[in-house]
């Protein structure tokens, strides 16, 4: 066995036909991060019949002295279960790596932990704990079973999972179902972007993210090229809102009418409390129908041809599908674009033969308190599933060199520290 470094062709050779496989250890991903802070950098190992048996996609980081750093996200593509070939691998890397000036390692495994139910209980099912402890057991460095989003990607995160031909809109919970019907009682529709939209895509998600416009501009065109991203818009469209809005008023009222006629031939009767409950339910009811009317004719004065609220770009690969990053505008936030958007993309890739939407990452700190508990409420109402990988891990290649890079990281954050620190 040999660790060889191979062309980005030959790696997604290996790569599209590995039964583990992911965005993140593709080509495109590479070419993207080489773009962006990172060096894109190729590595397989082969047996004496020159067949490989391992691969990964290495980003490696520069930094002072000629020191260098790798980070094999979501990798390795390697049978994590054969211990000795996972030993085997690690070693020749540690060498391989060694004589080229590196440091260390990072990899965080594309491998679920353990079983969850939507309450983050540990239930029967995966246990993959052995793979943690034989990683420990060969050299690598556990950053631990962290809750929240400490480490380069998310270890903990929502997925749906789901067939062509299911209702996957009767799975979410009440709540995203009631804003999924109130986004479309107001006429919200969905667009479908390309490369000209990245522009307006970006105004709506800058404050989200700390990427620049550039590297959304990059990844359409590097993605884009081979199919793997899409830009989808959540359009309010006032015309269509004023027509629904009119069209509720209208069968509210008559079924207000209706009401009071029944209340009226009644009115002498002992046995009206019902009767006057359902009236004073539909009187709330006319007034909000009546209000959106007038709402919606507000907005068609300033906002003739509709306006954008909302997008979302997605990632497709493998059968799945990934939600990178979402945005609206905060002033029409009562549309609910962003669970309309979710919904109608979740479906129409369902409907595509997609078997799995990630929805990116959650806390796997469960409790209300929690400052990340609304975000994880909302993902997991789209009837997603737990699922808790088993985290990141550092494989030291020189500790010579890592020790000192560790200690001119302290200095540096003590440099950073303000001398006079506010009470």
């Amino acid at each position: 066995m040999e660790i060889i470094q191979i062309t980005k062709e030959e790696f997604d050779n290996f790569a599209e036909n590995y039964e583990i496989k992911n965005f993140y250890q593709t080509g495109s991903y590479g070419t993207l991060m080489d773009r962006h802070s990172f060096d894109d950098y190729y590595l397989a190992m082969k047996d004496e019949s020159g067949n490989y048996k391992a691969a990964t996609l290495i980003l490696i980081k520069k930094e002072l002295l000629g020191y260098k750093w790798g980070y094999c996200p979501r990798g390795y593509l390697i049978d994590f279960n054969d211990f000795n070939l996972l030993e085997t691998f690690t070693k020749l890397l540690t060498q391989f790596l060694n004589k080229r000036n590196f440091m260390f390692v990072k990899i965080d495994p594309y491998i679920i932990y353990k079983s969850r139910d939507k309450k983050g209980n540990v239930i029967s099912g995966i246990d993959n704990s052995k793979i943690v402890d034989e990683l420990i057991h060969i050299g690598y460095e556990h950053t631990g079973f962290n809750l929240n989003f400490e480490n380069l990607k998310p270890r903990w995160n929502a997925v749906t999972t789901t067939n062509s031909t299911e209702d996957l809109f009767s799975r979410f919970s009440k709540e995203i179902r009631n804003k999924i019907r109130k986004a479309d009682k107001m006429g919200i529709e969905i667009l479908e972007g390309d490369a000209s939209s990245v522009k307006q895509f970006y105004s709506l998600v800058d404050k989200k993210h700390s990427r620049k416009l550039n590297y959304y501009l990059d990844m359409m065109e590097i993605l884009g090229k081979k199919d793997m991203i899409k830009l989808y818009f959540a359009k309010l469209d006032t015309a269509k809102y004023i027509e629904k809005s009119k069209t509720l008023f209208e069968a509210e009222e008559k079924r207000n009418n209706e009401i009071n006629q029944e209340l009226e031939e009644n009115i002498n009767s002992n046995n009206t409390t019902n009767i006057i409950k359902r009236k004073m339910a539909s009187d709330i009811l006319l007034n909000n129908c009546k209000q959106n009317v007038i709402n919606a004719t507000n907005l068609y004065k300033d906002y003739p041809s509709g306006v954008i609220v909302g997008a979302s770009a997605i990632i497709k690969y493998n059968k799945e599908i990934f939600f990178l990053i979402d945005g609206y505008k905060q002033e029409f936030k009562r549309y609910c674009p962003n669970h309309y958007l979710k919904y109608q993309i979740m479906d129409f890739y369902r409907r595509e033969g997609y078997t799995r939407m990630h929805l990116n990452g959650i806390s796997g700190d469960f409790n209300k308190s929690s400052a990340f508990y609304g975000l994880t409420r909302f993902k997991l109402g789209f009837a997603a599933e737990i699922e808790e990988y088993i985290g990141e891990f550092t494989l030291v290649i020189n500790k010579g060199k890592y020790k000192s890079y560790q200690n001119a990281s302290k200095v540096v954050d003590w440099l950073n520290e303000p001398l006079f620190k506010k009470n």
